[in-house]
């Protein structure tokens, strides 16, 4: 799945791994720029969508499920303000969305909104929105804009407690990512660092430094490999432990704006190219 960015209306794609054809199986436009977009499951997708006439109530912000045969919409929620950072988990059943005046949990089978989760005020700027992998935990890397500093929200769903917060010593964040099988988080950012959380203990662990420009995060099924995207000019493999580059590529198209994600398996990393095509990279076994 891809979002164009580089025109308005903005348009989703995506496409059919299995199908013969690089054609996308379907592409649907809004009028506004999305916070994000997610399959929900193979038959729905999840996005912001822009208020218009004709919804009931009209003008409003609306949260939209889409179908993944033909873009119609199958469900649509009118929400008090638009969307500024959406987040699912990894089965898809679960949402966060962060608001102009706060936060929520959705149960996206049964599409409704389950609660309010606590949220801090302020001029708050969200860069991203995560869960963990057991769905316990989830995460947001904000921007406080009158007090000009990066902020890491977490917060444990099985509790109604507040939300840990920790100021991010870098310049801007904006990326976050669980690791799939250890309680651990990693924040990415505009400088050469990113830094990793330990969630159990709410307590920084170390902080790497071969990093660059981290608009995105994503690790492998295992765990060992990070993907990082490198605000859209291409992305760099690291080892886990260590943060060392292990791979990086670019096609130096400053315009270019994908994240770069590994497949399910594990076995590929896709990543739209400046050329309006996705390319998949194979990806080694790891020992």
């Amino acid at each position: 799945m891809s979002i164009d960015k580089l025109h308005t209306p903005y348009r989703l794609r995506w496409w059919k791994l299995e199908a013969a054809s690089d054609v996308p199986a379907c592409a649907v436009e809004l009028a506004l720029r999305p916070a994000g977009a997610f399959l929900a499951s193979a038959d729905l997708l999840v996005a912001p969508g822009p208020p218009v006439g004709e919804a009931a109530p009209p003008w409003r912000p609306r949260l939209l499920a889409l179908s993944t045969t033909d873009g119609a919409i199958c469900r649509e929620e009118p929400l008090p303000s638009p969307v500024t950072g959406l987040g699912a988990s990894r089965n898809g059943l679960l949402l966060v969305t962060t608001e102009r005046d706060g936060a929520f949990l959705w149960d996206v089978e049964a599409w409704r909104r389950v609660r309010d989760l606590p949220w801090l005020e302020g001029d708050l700027t969200v860069r991203e929105v995560a869960f963990s992998r057991d769905s316990r935990f989830a995460a947001a890397v904000v921007s406080h804009d009158a007090l000009d500093h990066q902020c890491l929200y977490l917060w444990d769903l099985t509790t109604n407690a507040p939300p840990w917060h920790v100021p991010i010593e870098l310049p801007f964040v904006w990326s976050v990512a669980f690791h799939p099988r250890r309680p651990l988080l990693v924040v990415g950012g505009s400088a050469e660092d990113a830094i990793v959380v330990d969630v159990n203990e709410r307590r920084v662990l170390k902080q790497f430094t071969e990093f660059r420009y981290a608009s995105n995060l994503d690790f492998n099924p295992g765990g060992e490999l990070l993907v990082e995207s490198i605000d859209g000019r291409g992305f760099a493999v690291h080892d886990f432990e260590t943060g060392k580059v292990l791979f990086s590529h670019s096609d130096n198209e400053d315009c270019q704006t994908s994240d770069a994600v590994f497949s399910p398996d594990g076995r590929f990393i896709a990543w739209a190219q400046g050329d309006g095509t996705v390319g998949l990279w194979g990806v080694s076994a790891v020992p």
